[in-house]
């Protein structure tokens, strides 16, 4: 198993984590985007100011729009450019975080709950790409995690090699608390 660049996977008798960078999936919209903003930002702040005390001004409206979208744009740019995936196991307890640094989104599980792991395809209002799906059906509530939309397919191939290695090193107990 070859990690893709930037990948790290550290792995001791009882923990391990995994990260991957995550480039966001739009990342072909984002970089167009980010340059016409840029453009509009320059324009609000720069070249527009005539009267900043006029509230009809159109250097206040052009400037509430320039701050209203590249909010979300730059923190596209950020996670396109920065975004990581970690996977880890420690003390029983699992967890899949995409983040950009110490921000981003955890999802905890039960690692004996984890009963497998597949590619699947995830279908969005407009696209497809493919995804990483772990099975925790051995825990009551039957649950699926999704993660890893639109990693290139080098890196999600790494993620699925890492985890079922994971599992078959019998980390966590069989599911449903059986012996084999």
């Amino acid at each position: 198993m070859s990690p893709p660049p930037g990948a790290t996977y550290n792995t001791t008798p009882t923990t391990f984590r995994v990260t991957v960078p995550s480039p966001a999936p739009q990342g072909w919209l984002v970089t167009p985007l980010t340059l016409l903003w840029i453009a509009i930002a320059a324009y609000a702040f720069v070249v527009a100011p005539k009267r900043p005390d006029d509230p009809a001004s159109d250097t206040l409206i052009v400037s509430a729009f320039a701050a209203l979208i590249g909010i979300p744009l730059i923190a596209s740019v950020l996670f396109n450019r920065l975004g990581r995936i970690t996977i880890a196991y420690d003390g029983g307890a699992g967890l899949v975080r995409e983040h950009i640094g110490p921000l981003g989104n955890n999802q905890r599980f039960a690692w004996d709950a984890l009963a497998s792991v597949r590619e699947v395809e995830l279908r969005g209002r407009f696209t497809r790409s493919k995804g990483i799906e772990l099975d925790l059906s051995a825990a009551r509530s039957h649950r699926r995690l999704y993660f890893g939309k639109g990693l290139p397919d080098q890196t999600r191939r790494f993620l699925l090699e890492v985890l079922e290695a994971e599992i078959r090193a019998g980390r966590h107990a069989r599911p449903l608390g059986l012996d084999g």
